[in-house]
């Protein structure tokens, strides 16, 4: 199951503009409460239905509509900054459908909105990269005569003059991670891998930059110590890796409300059966809400392992530490206490039985000649 986030992807950059003759709507002495959010939601339903041509052709000219009514009603509401977002999506998504550069001229007013006002850094950043995306990969306008050809860019050096002007702010990953995907839109291999290469030597320690890292196969966290302070479901502490030094331990992110989560308990449960006795502990980190339903199905499928819970969900401490942006996520950590595995939920057998293995070997109590 993956984190229910809004995802501004850069694939969909593409063009904007109010295109409704409804007059705008007087501003109300007094807004309701959660009209705004009401709004905002209206606009994400639109966006998040059907994806054929035909389908975003009808509904993207929608959510434009609804944001030009947001920035006449609630121009001052937080989720202004959000709605603009998807306005500039739509706008893109409609530019590239319809080789509109007049959407593109909408996407790019948006955008200077979103730019000139107090949004959150975050919505500055993706703001500024749709524009590099537009001037990088432009829409050209539907004709019959041949276009003039664009005078040719260097387009690694506008993606790293990108990421450096947020390289000093907290947007200094994210902006990385889009520089890296926009490269990647472009086919420049180049880019990509040397901002790949400066998150490694520089960020590997990040969430983000660790989630990142883990889904392209550079895991920065193998090798080193786990470190958690958790806290059980009786209210006792456990402090990670000194209070199961010596045992390998399968930690498992999960929650009740995860399908493939539940589905793997019978199989957690017979390894837990088979390894236990050899020197294995199964920690389940919980990112459930609910303590009621957690104890319930706890009770109901009589799960003899630890498990921990801080009632944060998609929020708690340790899986934001450790960039879990999916689960079930299941890791390995050796006796030592430091991780063998952070992707070990499809050879999670063998690789108990290979920590398991390593741990048995003896230490040699002399030098070799």
């Amino acid at each position: 199951m993956k984190r229910n986030v809004c995802i501004l992807a850069l694939t969909g950059l593409v063009f904007a503009a109010f295109c409704s003759g409804q007059k705008p709507t007087t501003l109300p002495v007094t807004q309701p409460a959660g009209a705004a959010a009401a709004e905002l939601a209206k606009m994400k339903s639109l966006m998040d239905r059907g994806y054929s041509a035909f389908a975003l052709k009808q509904r993207l000219p929608k959510a434009l509509v609804v944001l030009a009514e947001m920035e006449q009603k609630y121009p001052k509401a937080k989720e202004i900054h959000e709605a603009r977002m998807i306005g500039v999506v739509a706008a893109i998504q409609l530019a590239r459908i319809n080789n509109s550069p007049a959407m593109v001229e909408r996407a790019k007013e948006i955008v200077g909105r979103i730019i000139a006002s107090d949004a959150p850094g975050r919505f500055k950043l993706h703001a500024d990269a749709h524009l590099l995306l537009m001037r990088l990969k432009p829409v050209s306008a539907a004709t019959t005569t041949p276009a003039t050809k664009p005078a040719p860019v260097d387009t690694t050096k506008m993606i790293l003059q990108f990421t450096q002007r947020y390289a000093k702010t907290d947007q200094a990953v994210d902006a990385i991670t889009t520089g890296m995907q926009i490269g990647k839109i472009l086919e420049n291999q180049k880019v990509f891998d040397e901002l790949l290469q400066k998150l490694v030597k520089d960020y590997s320690d990040h969430p983000r930059a660790r989630r990142i890292l883990r889904q392209l196969g550079k895991s920065a966290d193998v090798g080193k110590p786990f470190t958690a302070t958790l806290t059980k479901l009786n209210g006792m502490k456990l402090t990670l890796p000194d209070d199961l030094r010596g045992k390998v331990v399968v930690i498992d992110f999960w929650a009740t409300e995860c399908g493939p989560c539940v589905e793997a308990t019978p199989y957690l449960k017979s390894l837990y059966a088979k390894y236990k006795s050899q020197g294995m502990e199964i920690v389940g980190i919980s990112l459930d809400k609910d303590p009621r339903r957690l104890r319930a199905f706890v009770t109901t499928n009589q799960i003899g392992w630890i498990i921990t819970y801080s009632g944060k969900g998609w929020d708690d401490p340790t899986a934001r530490k450790y960039g879990i942006g999916g689960i079930p996520s299941i890791w390995v950590i050796g006796k030592d206490g430091k991780v063998v595995s952070d992707n070990a939920r499809r050879n999670l057998t063998a690789t108990i039985e290979k920590a398991l293995s390593a741990a048995r070997r003896p230490t040699p109590t002399t030098m070799p000649g």
